[in-house]
């Protein structure tokens, strides 16, 4: 979690230095996502050519906080909470079986290129940093604390197209897709390699000071 506070507050460190004038140009807002979760299974050796993961949900949602340097550029960071559920199968039978499910804390920190002016197009991009702090996974008959077998600090990246629709000059609606991918295993200490991404659709509330 500390790497997680570091990464959310540097965006309060960083964005005064960079603000268009005296007075800085902030936005914020909240948005929730829903969409399709899965994991591109990288199979290194024999043992890992049996494991399979299916696609599965994932829901999102929290507040965002947003500094403009200029007209069209900008820096945007949060804070999010994240539920994942996937299938794990490892064997032929249906006791190979898992239902792995995250909870999580979500912190992106992207740059925004925006286009319009009362109709904006925003177009963002950077990183992501995911702690998840709880997981369980289910078979048929019983569920363990999964933590201790997975990556829970996943690193990775994100791309987001935002059309955001004003309601005044403060207000504003917006929607768009959105697109995670983590460059960091999902499951420790295994011979192959497992990357989670995300595709979801994002819709909200964002708030100018300026």
């Amino acid at each position: 979690m500390f790497l997680a506070a570091l990464l959310f507050f540097s965006f309060f460190l960083y964005t005064p230095i960079y603000s268009q004038s005296t007075n800085d140009n902030y936005n914020f807002g909240f948005s929730i996502t829903a969409g399709m979760t899965d994991v591109w299974h990288i199979s290194g050796t024999e043992e890992g050519k049996t494991v399979k993961w299916k696609p599965g949900i994932m829901a999102e949602g929290g507040f965002f906080l947003e500094n403009m340097f200029v007209s069209h550029f900008g820096i945007h960071s949060g804070l999010f909470y994240a539920y994942y559920e996937n299938e794990l199968q490892f064997g032929d039978t249906p006791l190979d079986k898992l239902t792995s499910q995250n909870h999580s804390i979500l912190i992106p920190l992207y740059l925004i290129t925006s286009f319009g002016n009362k109709v904006r197009v925003d177009i963002l991009y950077g990183l992501n940093y995911m702690h998840i702090f709880h997981n369980t996974m289910s078979g048929d008959k019983d569920s363990t604390n999964g933590i201790k077998y997975i990556n829970y600090n996943q690193f990775g990246c994100g791309l987001q197209l935002r059309l955001a629709i004003p309601f005044d000059r403060f207000t504003y609606f917006h929607a768009g897709p959105h697109a995670q991918f983590y460059f960091s295993n999902v499951v420790d200490s295994t011979t192959w390699r497992d990357y989670l991404y995300n595709i979801q659709l994002e819709i909200g509330m964002l708030f100018k000071t300026f």
